[in-house]
């Protein structure tokens, strides 16, 4: 040890510490730590003023500023967890001068502020990754192309070479090695990342192929899903359901199994509608003049009734003024396919189908239209002369057991 000068503080600070029944060898280290006791209290003060700085004056630059990066960036934390950096930083300019009589003491610090460093480090970087996500999802291209799985890919390798690095800081080997040590590891390390890696792969597949998007209607029979996409992240895509549950499918199997995606059918600009009414065959007839008489109040033109082979069916002229209908109401795409057509004929009666796509986007709007269509058909079934098909009673099946 050097010989101290105890001189003005040291002298002071020896005559207390003498007073209080401190040994010689005590009293020495205590002069000694000093200095750096001293730097270590200069370094917070330091960060308590960075610190301030950020969540004042930084804070109000942030917020007049137009754009939004920087306002990520500060939710985040990106500025006040940098500026955890600055002690280390402090104390690594002055520890050698303030304890230079102590080598193993230093690097014994130099290894703590190391470490620390590494995690400042990683937490920054964490940071960071969360600010780019947000400010990502700012844009208009987040929703069709989500990065919320890169993101984690991201936070992952951050992570791990934070590990390595803080592993080799402990056992005093170099990265490298231990990077050569994994090597033999692979297969475990295969087997731990299986789901993050398949979900990586799958996530970039989606991506790429716009296979999926947050927002769209998906249906997933083996999972039982039907709803709307919440999230799509590394190995979780997450949908909620139209009863208001919330299912979680493993973003790989999206891959591996198939799924239904409604969105093509949205984009085309109209709801399908594909259901048919079962006409009673006894009920068809010609047109005679009472059923003209009872067809007056619809706006069937003359030539609709001789319009094949100089006669006409009271379901030929359900048929026209259906389709005539379908092709003025504003709900009805008359773009796409728009079709009243007669199927088969079944052991159950004559199909009447229906095939045509609505305007109305949302699920209530469309099951409500729907709905009032073929209401609105089976009440006017009867001005026509026809009859929905019935199974008689007497082959009903028996349903009381």
């Amino acid at each position: 040890m050097q010989n101290i000068d105890y001189s003005g503080y040291a002298v002071k600070m020896r005559e207390i510490l003498t007073g209080w029944g401190f040994s010689e060898n005590v009293i020495r280290y205590i002069i000694d730590f000093t200095g750096l006791f001293i730097v270590f209290l200069v370094s917070i003060l330091v960060y308590q003023l960075l610190k301030f700085i950020v969540n004042r004056f930084l804070k109000r630059l942030i917020l007049r500023s137009p754009s939004k990066w920087d306002d990520r960036m500060y939710e985040q934390k990106v500025f006040s967890r940098l500026a955890l950096i600055v002690p280390a930083i402090i104390i690594e300019l002055f520890l050698s001068t303030t304890i230079s009589d102590y080598p193993k003491t230093i690097n014994f610090i130099e290894i703590g502020l190391e470490l620390y460093s590494a995690i400042v480090l990683i937490m920054v970087a964490n940071s960071f990754l969360n600010a780019v996500y947000h400010i990502y999802g700012d844009l208009e291209v987040a929703s069709s192309k989500p990065i919320k799985g890169y993101v984690q890919i991201g936070k992952i390798i951050v992570f791990v070479i934070g590990t390595i690095i803080i592993v080799s800081m402990l056992i005093g080997q170099s990265p490298l090695n231990l990077l050569a040590g994994l090597g033999a590891m692979s297969a475990v390390l295969l087997l731990i990342f299986k789901d993050t890696i398949l979900g990586f792969v799958a996530g970039v597949q989606i991506s790429s192929n716009k296979m999926l998007q947050i927002g769209d209607w998906m249906t997933m029979p083996k999972y039982n899903v039907d709803g709307v996409v919440i999230d799509i992240s590394l190995v979780i895509v997450k949908v909620r359901n139209f009863d208001n549950s919330v299912s979680m499918i493993p973003t790989y199997s999206l891959i591996t199994d198939s799924f239904q995606n409604w969105r093509s059918m949205l984009d085309a600009g109209g709801r399908r509608s594909k259901r048919s009414v079962l006409i009673d065959l006894g009920s068809i007839s010609e047109v005679d003049e009472i059923l003209r008489e009872n067809l007056e109040k619809y706006p069937i033109p003359e030539h609709i009734y001789l319009s094949f082979e100089g006669k006409q069916s009271n379901l030929g002229l359900f048929r026209w003024y259906m389709l005539d209908f379908l092709r003025k109401h504003p709900d009805v795409n008359q773009q796409m396919t728009l079709l009243v057509r007669l199927l088969p004929v079944t052991e159950n009666g004559l199909p009447v189908e229906f095939l045509l796509y609505s305007l109305l986007p949302d699920l209530d709007s469309f099951e409500s239209f729907q709905s009032g269509l073929y209401e609105y058909v089976l009440t006017i079934l009867p001005d026509f002369g026809l009859k929905v098909y019935q199974r008689p009673a007497a082959q009903s099946p028996d349903i009381s057991k």
